[in-house]
């Protein structure tokens, strides 16, 4: 089938620049702090008296640090500063016995069977967005497609896994978790800079302020929950009655909300942002869109897709694939070295932050033909069975890779197919958004789309 090119928009440095250059491109966007090198080349240090961080992209050495020798590369204390003021000491940010008590209570939701049962909601809040853009009229429309999944999606996490979220509280949930990241290189940049975490930046109060109104709301609910009698299959339900395995102890109200704040925050974010990315590019590749369309219409017809048929279409499989290899949803993995090693044949002194850029490894010269081609065929069986696991891991890898990766990809599933099914995507022939790195992958100015209900 025909395959689209579509030049990078984010455009890096050609070389590594010095620090207070680098600086405020990263700020700008991390993404453009990267120098060129990162895209061709299996390991990068920056740094001159000192190496500030690495960059690494080479599969096999990834395997080995997320994987074969992950005891020696935990988690950054720059993860923990960054995302601690808003979701305390919950799954993404809880290290050993904690993380791994976390995790079990945490998993039964994101089962496979139990995955199915969500997909009614997954189609009914697909469903309620294109209600909406019929009431705008028959006439082709714009709409930031960006918004439009993020409420799509938020509103499956509070049917599904989570409970008990009113309108009004969600509201404040979005806008607050989204004035929390805009600004969140500043953080970073700080933390890169070893500045004490009092250290005040233009961004720190906009991003406490942000914190403590999402937190009072996650508070709220779990001490309105603790109220009623425990019922329920929902995370919350299950963390209630949760007991830890040593002590026999229950999960205190604090890291009950730490957790609901975690999925609250980043259980419908990435989902909403691979939903965004991949109706741009079938905007941009009408010829796929109309192919996905054939095959939707050809396995699922006119009547809403079930938990029998979500599973049955190859062919939106992987295109949302090939989607997330361009614009992975989360886009750096961070780690940082416990003791001295050599990678890549570079020397790395105890503690160097080792990030895995996977938007660069994703489109890395040397791991991809054409990388910034749009060829949904890469993820053809007999092609993807060729790449390592750490080539392509848009949800991370390891035994931290993100809980609720199968669970993104059912409902971006559920929901593309209901928005093909009710409307057609064109772009505008202008807007090529600059994907920024904001924890998720974010596009630059929204995600302006033309709608036409079918």
């Amino acid at each position: 089938m025909i395959a689209a090119l579509y030049p990078p928009t984010v455009k890096p440095s050609s070389r590594p620049l010095p620090l207070l250059p680098f600086l405020g491109r990263f700020i700008r966007n991390p993404l453009r702090a990267i120098p060129q090198s990162v895209y061709d080349e299996p390991v990068v240090t920056y740094g001159r008296k000192r190496t500030l961080v690495a960059w690494v992209t080479d599969p096999t050495l990834i395997e080995n640090i997320l994987v074969k020798n992950a005891e020696q590369f935990p988690k950054t204390r720059l993860d923990r500063r960054v995302l601690k003021p808003m979701l305390g000491d919950g799954l993404l940010t809880a290290q050993g016995d904690s993380w791994r008590w976390q995790r079990k209570i945490a998993s039964p939701p994101f089962r496979h069977a139990e995955l199915l049962t969500y997909v009614p909601a997954m189609v009914d809040a697909a469903i309620q967005c294109c209600r909406e853009w019929r009431d705008r009229g028959p006439s082709p429309f714009t709409s930031n497609v960006e918004d439009d999944m993020t409420e799509a999606t938020f509103s499956v996490i509070v049917r599904t896994v989570l409970a008990g979220i009113s309108k009004a509280d969600g509201d404040t949930i979005k806008r607050a978790g989204r004035a929390y990241l805009d600004p969140i290189s500043w953080e970073v940049a700080a933390s890169l800079l070893q500045y004490p975490e009092t250290y005040w930046h233009p961004a720190k109060s906009r991003m406490r302020k942000s914190a403590t109104e999402l937190r009072t709301i996650v508070q709220r609910l779990v001490a309105q929950r603790r109220k009623e009698t425990p019922t329920g299959t929902d995370l919350v339900a299950r963390m209630l009655a949760a007991r830890h395995p040593d002590t026999g102890e229950p999960m205190s109200d604090e890291l009950i909300a730490d957790n609901l704040a975690t999925f609250l925050f980043a259980g419908h974010e990435t989902t909403a942002k691979a939903l965004t990315w991949a109706l741009y590019i079938l905007a941009r590749a009408p010829e796929w869109q109309e192919h996905v369309r054939n095959e939707i219409a050809a396995t699922v017809g006119d009547k809403p897709i079930s938990s029998e048929t979500v599973t049955k279409l190859p062919m939106l499989s992987r295109v949302l694939k090939e989607v997330m290899r361009l614009y992975p949803p989360a886009p750096v993995l961070t780690r940082v070295n416990a003791v001295d090693v050599e990678i890549g044949g570079k020397q790395l002194p105890s503690p160097t932050l080792i990030v895995m850029p996977i938007f660069i490894i994703h489109r890395h010269r040397v791991l991809w033909d054409d990388p910034d081609r749009f060829d949904p065929d890469r993820f053809l069986p007999e092609n993807e069975a060729r790449y390592p696991r750490t080539q392509f891991m848009p949800f991370g890898y390891g035994q931290r890779i993100c809980i609720g990766s199968s669970f993104a990809t059912l409902e971006a599933t559920a929901i593309l197919v209901t928005l093909l099914q009710n409307a057609r995507f064109e772009w505008d022939g202008r807007h090529a958004p600059e994907p920024v790195s904001r924890v998720t992958l974010r596009p630059k100015g929204g995600m302006p789309l033309i709608v036409r209900p079918i």
